[in-house]
Parts: structure tokens; sequence; C-alpha cells
């Protein structure tokens, strides 16, 4: 039997005939249960190696004075003045499989329990954000469907066959009933495809959105929002198309390049949801951290910025990415991120594993800027379907199963008890506040300030053995022990006392100002350092971030090194793709490593003999999502004596590298991440020195300069363009200096730290 806070449902009969799931009863999350002396803390803890599920502890007290001797290295510290983003919640996903499962195989009474212990704050763990397909996705019982389909050959422009009827029997219901269990929840939308015809495949499988129905598909968003609405259930936020970057062959979805994309959201979609009165939303490109590019560039272009509400991110392309979700803040700093999708699965392992998974997500998102934690399917049934061709090992929040007798009933898995240790006792509405992290392999966590004014805590040991550590919160402080693979969360409530050092945070916060007295709140730590390209110059490590749209160009210009004599080679090749075809002047041919990227992977470069370069530019346009995720850059006189990288940082879909003015015959460029991608180049280009004085372009207006220094020493000077116009100044680098273009509301951090 598992630990639980109080006794199963007192409706609940022997296990052989129940009809009422087992999930337990739970006290509501107020400040009164929160914890309400100052002098105690309260504890919750799910630990699935002991079978311990949300189980309240006894409470911790506070101390004041020194902490214990011994813990240099394993305190945590709140520091509840510092506030970030603001969150819209925790939850999952009514797919139409999980919608038709709920909503006809349950009986109203368990229905009406499963759904309380999923959305109420009071009885449940209060689930406050879901996102909903737009039609069929991978997860649907009877196979491909839209709010508009038409016999092959056959189209409807002016949508006089739309209609939302799929979803009224069980969807639509459902939806209902979780909005009246929480009032506070919000909803998203998302389709996987449009209506076939609106296709060049003429199918919801595959194929591009032809240009001439641009504002049909907008039209459909606004049709199917006003039903909602009409319904009962309107929509927060939609985002034009799932995973614009993946197209399926056996399920729904469409490839839609960043392009197509700002032209459908300024010229047709937001244009028409405000003609129509909706106030719905709109998220950017709802795909994975690997290609921060895409959503950066809606941000670039001052057209769609004002007209995307943020960006939506999935968690498919390595959890160490999630530090993307932090860059692309800092070079965008107004634009809040969504984690809209994050699905575990079969490829976990067992519970243990899911649930390290689970906690992965719910804290690590929200430490990088993330506003919702957003898991897949609410519910699946054993098998892990119904599926529509598509993942055949995903993970639900709850498994619904048939029992002997053929009735139905239901169990958590470790999706529900991961989002219970955030969502029970993080209200929406709640802010992020700075608390630093021991890290993977030890405890980790994240904390926020409730608006009643509590605060929760939320840790996790993702070491092998059990953790002692330290909170301290102003004067105050506790200790707690963490066995290996168990989630705790802290609730207190009070007023912080005291200051608190910054270096044991261990990040550093920068505010500006907006010209509308709005702040934009940059926040860097070291991890960051990794997520941007840095150069050796002398005994220095330079570093820079350049958002998209932004540019750093020698003041002297530069030209391309003829090609004359070059030779390419690499670590592996495609038998169709050999490292030739990267020099070749055609954007259409490409070198490909013919296997997914691992480290250690290189492309090489004989320039035939010594030359002076300052920039290489790798071009993958044609293959967008085939870049390194992360390089190094070697130069050599003899090809074989290489010494220390001279240049490091991530990779792009143009990826360009800048360099010291340089003398060499031969450049290398390593991988230094694994990705299910191959690693694929269309064309390389070597820039040198021009020696002719360019004039820049733009203006400095706007422009606001801070510097600050992080705790390990690494200098920062942080440049923003509060302004409305692309922004220009000059920057140092040895002997060289640099001109750096900033795009209306995007920052520069550069960086100095030894080398």
């Amino acid at each position: 039997m598992r630990t639980t806070t109080r006794q199963w449902r007192r409706t609940a009969l022997a296990a052989t005939a129940t009809l009422i799931a087992t999930l337990p009863v739970l006290p509501a999350a107020t400040p009164a249960s929160a914890g309400a002396a100052l002098s105690k803390a309260s504890v919750w803890i799910t630990n699935p190696s002991t079978k311990t599920y949300l189980s309240k502890q006894s409470p911790v007290t506070w101390k004041t004075g020194p902490a214990p001797s011994g813990t240099d290295g394993s305190t945590i510290t709140v520091d509840t003045a510092r506030k970030y983003q603001r969150m819209s919640g925790f939850g999952a996903s009514f797919t139409d499989s999980s919608a038709w499962l709920v909503g006809t195989k349950l009986s109203s009474k368990q229905r009406n329990a499963l759904m309380r212990d999923l959305f109420s704050r009071r009885d449940g763990i209060g689930l406050s954000a879901i996102r909903q397909p737009m039609g069929a996705s991978d997860f649907t019982v009877n196979g491909n469907y839209s709010y508009d389909d038409m016999p092959a050959g056959q189209s409807d422009p002016k949508l006089t066959h739309f209609t939302v009827d799929h979803d009224r029997s069980y969807t639509i219901p459902l939806l209902k009933q979780a909005l009246k269990l929480n009032p506070q929840l919000t909803l998203m939308a998302t389709p996987w495809s449009p209506p076939g015809w609106m296709k060049t495949s003429d199918s919801m499988i595959g194929g591009r959105l032809k240009p001439d129905v641009y504002q049909p598909y907008a039209d459909y968003f606004a049709k199917f929002l006003k039903a909602y609405a009409a319904a009962g259930v309107p929509v927060d936020y939609v985002t034009p198309q799932n995973e614009p970057l993946h197209e399926p062959s056996t399920y729904p979805g469409m490839l839609l390049s960043a392009d197509e994309a700002k032209t459908f959201v300024t010229d047709h979609l937001a244009p028409t949801l405000r003609k129509q009165g909706l106030s719905t939303g709109i998220l950017g490109y709802d795909h994975n951290w690997d290609v921060p590019g895409y959503p950066e560039s809606f941000y670039a272009d001052a057209a769609t910025a004002r007209k995307i509400a943020g960006t939506a991110w999935h968690c498919y392309a390595g959890a160490e990415l999630v530090l993307t979700q932090s860059t692309v803040h800092n070079d965008y700093p107004n634009e809040p991120a969504f984690q809209t999708e994050c699905s575990g699965g079969n490829w976990e392992g067992d519970e243990q594993g899911a649930f390290a998974g689970v906690m992965d997500n719910v804290i690590n998102g929200p430490r990088n800027w993330a506003e919702s934690i957003i898991r897949w399917n609410i519910a699946l049934n054993a098998d892990g379907g119904p599926t529509n061709n598509g993942c055949t090992g995903c993970r639900p929040v709850v498994t619904l199963y048939k029992r002997t007798n053929d009735t139905w009933s239901y169990a958590p898995t470790a999706d529900y008890w991961g989002l219970a240790q955030a969502s029970k006792f993080v209200q929406p509405g709640a802010r992020r506040v700075a608390s630093n992290t021991l890290g993977k392999g030890s405890v980790e966590d994240v904390a926020f300030t409730n608006p009643d004014g509590s605060t929760a805590l939320i840790t996790y040991n993702s070491g092998s053995t059990d953790r002692t550590f330290t909170v301290r919160w102003g004067k105050r402080h506790f200790s707690y022990t963490l066995a290996a693979g168990a989630a705790a969360t802290f609730t207190w409530t009070g007023d912080q006392t005291g200051t608190t050092d910054p270096a044991a945070i261990g990040s550093v916060d920068v505010p500006f100002r907006n010209s509308d007295g709005s702040k934009a709140l940059i926040s860097y730590d070291s991890a960051l350092l990794a997520q941007q390209p840095q150069v050796r110059i002398g005994d220095q490590w330079l570093g820079y971030t350049l958002p998209t749209g932004a540019s750093l160009t020698p003041s002297t210009g530069e030209s391309d090194l003829p090609r004359g004599g070059w030779q390419a080679s690499a670590s592996s090749s495609s038998s169709d793709d050999p490292p030739s075809k990267a020099i070749d002047g055609d954007p259409a041919t490409r070198w490909s490593s013919g296997n997914g990227m691992q480290p250690g992977d290189w492309f090489q470069l004989d320039l035939g003999s010594t030359q002076t370069f300052d920039q290489i530019v790798l071009d993958t346009s044609a293959s967008s999502g085939d870049f390194a995720r992360r390089y190094e850059l070697y130069t050599s006189d003899d090809g074989t004596n290489w010494g220390e990288p001279t240049a490091t940082g991530p990779g792009s879909t143009v990826t360009r590298i800048q360099l010291p003015t340089t003398t060499a015959r031969y450049i290398r460029v390593v991988n230094k991440s694994n990705s299910g991608s191959w690693w694929s180049i269309h064309d390389v280009s070597v820039l040198a020195p021009e020696g002719k004085a360019t004039k820049a372009t733009g203006t400095s207006a706007g422009l606001q300069r801070k510097n600050a220094t992080l705790p390990n020493g690494t200098q920062l000077q942080v440049t923003y363009n509060s302004g409305s116009r692309a922004a220009t100044f000059d920057v140092p680098w040895g002997s060289t200096t640099y001109s750096y273009r900033l795009p209306a509301g995007a920052t520069a951090i550069l960086t100095t730290r030894p080398a």
C-alpha cells in the first residue's frame, strides 16, 4: 500500500471490485496547510523506491544564526526578493485518445473523481495548464481528422463545411469540467496539420501549406477559437504549427519554415484574430531547444515581434539544452517562454527513471524561464494507446486499464506524482524566485512565491546516494536529508528577513528599462558561458552573444577567400555526400557525416597554402536541423599539430565563427555534442579582413549599458537596445574593432575570462 496523506477514498471498494480509482484525497494547498507558523516549513515527499507518493512529513523548524558547519557546497539559498517570470501552471494534453478514454471508458463517478484528482486545487493536484490538439495528432482513436475535411481533390476556401462537432462528444465536456474545477486554467491549442486540401499533399500527412490558403487557414483558426468559446472553452494561446521542422510520414504533420510562419502570422493570422475581436495570443515555434534561431527570427523582425506573445518549446533535443530557453530570454528579454510538450516514455526505464525525467522537466524548465510545464497525454491505456501511427512508448499522466470484469479504472504514473510536487503547491500567477542549485547528481531545485505570499521550494535528489543539505532563506535555515531519487516540496509563509549574498545564488541579474516603463531583466550564470560563442585572444577568452538578427563584423569589412586549391576531409561521410560537396559552391549539394552526430566528429579544410582570415561560415540552410549543436575550431600550419581551440560555441543553421585575425593553412571544426541528426554542411566560406573601412548603419539611440561580475570572476558587459530601431556600437577585440548591430528589443552580452 502506498504511503499517502490520507486513507484511500472512502467510496473505494475492495481491490477486486472497486469502480473508483485508487488515488489519494489530498488536503488543500493553502497557507494554513502549507505551514502557517513562521517557525515551521511543511514537507511533502515522493520516493518511488519506497512507494511513497506525495506524503506529508513532519514539518521542519527554521533556525537562526550561522548554518551548520560543513555545509559549504551543500546549501540551497532562496532569495524571494529576486523575482522572475510569472507562472501560468503545470499540466498535460487532452489528446483525442486521452479524452476518448476518460470521456467514454470511465463511469461518470470515476470520471468525476479523476478530474478532481487532476484539476482541483482543494481535492487534487491542481493542474492549471492544458495544450489541446486542433484536430488529429499521433494520438487519435479513429485516424486523421480536421475541422474541415473534404473528399480528395476538393477544397473549401470559404470554410462552409467547418465544424468542431468531433470534439463535442467527449473532448469539450472534459475541458469545460477542467475549467470549472480550476477557473485559473490556461488553455493552449495547436494544429498538427491543416485540413489536407490546404496542403500540397492533399493530405494531413506530409506536404506544405499552399501559398493561396494562408488566409483561409487564418480564418480556420478564428472559427475554431469562436466555436470553442461559444462552447464554454476560451483558448488563451495558439501556435501556428506543432513541430514545424518535423514532417512525420505516418501521422499528421507539416513543415513550416520560419519565413512561412512569419508571413502567416504577420499578414494573416494576427490581423484576422484582431479583426474578429479575438484576444488569443500567438506563440511561435512549438518545437525543440536545438534550433533557437527559428523563434528568435520572429523577434528580430519588428513587424512579427509585435504579433507574437512568446515561444513554445518542446524538450526532445537533450535535457542539457534546456539552457537554450535562458539564452533566448537573454537575447530578447521581453519575450515569454512556455514549455508546451514533454513526454516521458519507456526509453526512461523503470518508474525511478521515469520520475527522474519528470522532475528534471518540472525543475529545470522554470529555472530557465518557462511559464508553463505541459507534459503530453493526460491518459492512455495500458498499451500506451490508442495511437495514430505515432509514439508507441509514450507515458501518460494516468493509465486507464480494463479489469477482468470489463470495467475500467485508472492509476497514476510517475508523471502524475512529478507534476503534483509542483502543481499542488505553485499557484497560477506565482513568481519564480532566485535560488542556487546543487546541480546534476546532487539536489536540484526551483523556488516560487505564490500570490498569497507563501513560498514553495521544489527539490529532487538526482544523485545515487542520500544527500543532506541546508536551505537558507534570509536569516533562517534548516537542514534536511533527501533519499536518492526522491523529491521534496517545502512550503512556508512569512517575509524574508535580512539580505542575501549574490554569490550564494551564483547568478547576477541585470535590469533595464523599456520605453513604456516596464523592466527587461537579464539573468546570467556561469552555465550560460557554454551557450555563447567564445574566441581566444591572447590570455583571455572573449565571449559574445549574437541574437538572431544581430551581426558582428570588423569595421574594415571582409571578403571571401578564393577556393582554388582547397581540399576538404572529414571523420566520416555519407557515400553520396563527400566533403568536397561542401566547397563546390553549389548550395544544393552537401557534405554529410552519414550518421548521427557524436562528440569528436570533425570536418577539415586544407586551404592549399597559408592564408589570413578572421571568420568561417558553415551554411546548413538547405538541411536546417543538421548543424553541429556545439563546436570547437582549431587551426594548424601542418595539419598535424593543432594546439588549443581558437573558438568554441553553439552551432546554428548558419554558423558564423568569429576569430581574431589568424594565419594558418588548415582549419578543423570538431563537433562536441550528440544528436540523432546527421551533420551536414552545404557551403563553407572563409573570410578575410578586406582593409576597406565600412560605414556602420543604424543608430545608437536606445542603447543602455551595464557591467556585472559573476562569482567566478567572469566580467560581463551587457548592452540592451530599448529603442524601436536597430542600433550599432563598437566592440574592441585585441587590435581589431568590430561593429555590433543589435536589433530593437535585443541584448548583447560580452564576457571576459582567463584562457
